[in-house]
Parts: structure tokens; C-alpha cells; sequence
């Protein structure tokens, strides 16, 4: 059994600790808001854009060259993680599903660009030809790497060295739902759906400039979603992970408090039987001394 000197030394351990997770907490809530108001500020205009490109692809003859089919059967995978730990499952998660895929493609060679050093442990497991490792993505904006990326990308799909470009993000969807993604960035594939009633699109000068344009720009823009996503839903696990680990800190000390409480009482208990006794004992003494 812990003594009262131990007991008081754990509790000032885990009241330090639980400061320390409280800010962490406060800190990812704050980042949260504003990668959130980012994320859902954005993400309407990445959807709309991805249907304009889908629909002027089947409008474009010849096809573009980033829209034309590749006779390379190798893949590009862009897998986004976190620099850091504490956040649960956000990692385990995406290393899952990169895991998934690698497996699903490994009949075809596989090329891949990563970003967070949580999954420097995943990489040899693969085998497959990484491109690039660690981009930092800590801190937005996220427009250099976008940038980066997408070059990069675009020009391994027109030397035909890839056939095809994924990206595996993590989407944020709320505190307790975020979920793995994998989205595919080239070949864009034609839609198949009709435009509803009140979608017009009116080119100018052509189908064909507007489709150059928008193409290197649609993919800068998935990525850097993907990366806006991912950012979002990191601080969203980390706030849920530091509140329950704050909640469980709390738990802690009030179980310690209750045994140190109990182990003084029982320790007054005892000195008090202590005094009673040596104060029967004195008074017995005492008794036989008058008698005698």
C-alpha cells in the first residue's frame, strides 16, 4: 500500500500532467475553428470545380493530355499523416488504408510521396519507390506544397511514367467522424450524371483553353484540400484524445485523493487507539499504585 508522502507525489505528477493536456486541448480547439472554417469554406468551391472538369471532359476531342488514358499500369500515391502523436487513431487509420491499397496494387509498380514522419515505419513494408518523404504540412497555408505537388504529378503523368495519381487523406467530417479518403486526381474521369436543370456552363474562348486552365488547376486545388482536410481532422483527434485524457487525469487524482484521505483517517485512527490505550494503561497503573 502507497504511503501518504507517495499518494501526495502522484497527485502533484497528475495535476501536472493534467495542465499539460488541458492546453493541448484548448490549443487544438483553436486550431480546429479555423481549419475548420477553411475546410468547409472551400470545399464547396474543390466540388463545383471537380464537376465543371468532369463535364468539359467529355466535351474535349481530341482528349486532353491529362484526361487521355495512360498505357503505364504504375500508380501515385500521396499519403498524408501527422509530424506528431497524440491524436488516437489519425494515423493508425491511414496507414491502414495505405496499407489496403498497397496491397490491392501490388501487382503493378507503386510510387509513393509522403507527408508526416509517423509514417517513416510503414515505408519499407511496402516496397515500393518512394518519390519523396516528410513534406511538412504542420502549419498552413499549404500553397508551396500544393504547388510542388502537382508539378510533380503532372509532369510523371505526361512522361507517362505513372498511369495513375491517388491522394490518402484523412476528411474531416465532425469531432467523432473523420474518416480515411482516397481520392483519385489523374486520370479525371468523364461524369456520367446529367448537369441538373439550372447548371449552364458558357465557354470562352473554348471548351479547350477553359479545360486547359482549370485541369493543372483542379489538381492543385485536390491536393490541397487533401492537405487542408487532413490538418483539420489531426487537431479534431487530438482535441477528443487530450479532453478524454484531461477527463481520465481528473478520475486519477480523485481516486487518489479519496485513498489518501482514507489512509490519514486510518492513520488518526490508529494514533487515536494509540493515546486511548496508553491513557487506559496509565490509568491502570496508576489504580494499583493507590491500592497497593
Amino acid at each position: 500500500m502507497l504511503g501518504t508522502r507517495e499518494l501526495k507525489r502522484r497527485i502533484r505528477t497528475i495535476h501536472n500532467v493534467e495542465r499539460v493536456v488541458d492546453a493541448m486541448e484548448k490549443i487544438s480547439a483553436a486550431r480546429l475553428s479555423r481549419e475548420k472554417t477553411r475546410v468547409l469554406g472551400t470545399r464547396p468551391y474543390i466540388e463545383a470545380l471537380g464537376r465543371a472538369v468532369r463535364y468539359l471532359a467529355t466535351t474535349d476531342r481530341p482528349p486532353h493530355p491529362l484526361l487521355r488514358p495512360s498505357t503505364n499500369d504504375s500508380s501515385l500515391l500521396i499519403v498524408i499523416a501527422s509530424d506528431k502523436g497524440l491524436c488516437g487513431a489519425y494515423n493508425s487509420s491511414i496507414i491502414r488504408a495505405a496499407q489496403e491499397f498497397v496491397a490491392e496494387h501490388r501487382h503493378r509498380r507503386l510510387h509513393l510521396i509522403t507527408s508526416g514522419r509517423r509514417l517513416r515505419r510503414f515505408l519499407p513494408r511496402t516496397g515500393a519507390q518512394v518519390i519523396r518523404e516528410s513534406i511538412p504540412h504542420s502549419e498552413p497555408p499549404f500553397d508551396t506544397y500544393a504547388d510542388e505537388l502537382a508539378g510533380t504529378v503532372i509532369s510523371l503523368y505526361l512522361m507517362e511514367q505513372i498511369g495513375h495519381a491517388y491522394v490518402l487523406y484523412t476528411e474531416f467530417r465532425s469531432l467523432a467522424m473523420n474518416r480515411p479518403v482516397l481520392k483519385r486526381i489523374l486520370p479525371v474521369e468523364p461524369t456520367r450524371e446529367k448537369l441538373p436543370l439550372n447548371y449552364y456552363y458558357f465557354y470562352e474562348p473554348s471548351a479547350a483553353d477553359v479545360l486547359d486552365r482549370l485541369l493543372p488547376q483542379y489538381v492543385r486545388l485536390s491536393i490541397w484540400g487533401a492537405f487542408a482536410e487532413a490538418t483539420a481532422s489531426e487537431h479534431a483527434a487530438r482535441m477528443v484524445m487530450m479532453e478524454q485524457a484531461s477527463v481520465n487525469a481528473r478520475e486519477m487524482i480523485s481516486d487518489l485523493v479519496l485513498e489518501a484521505n482514507k489512509l490519514r483517517q486510518a492513520n488518526i485512527t490508529r494514533e487515536l487507539s494509540d493515546i486511548v490505550g496508553t491513557a487506559e494503561a496509565l490509568t491502570r497503573k496508576g489504580r494499583k499504585g493507590v491500592y497497593a
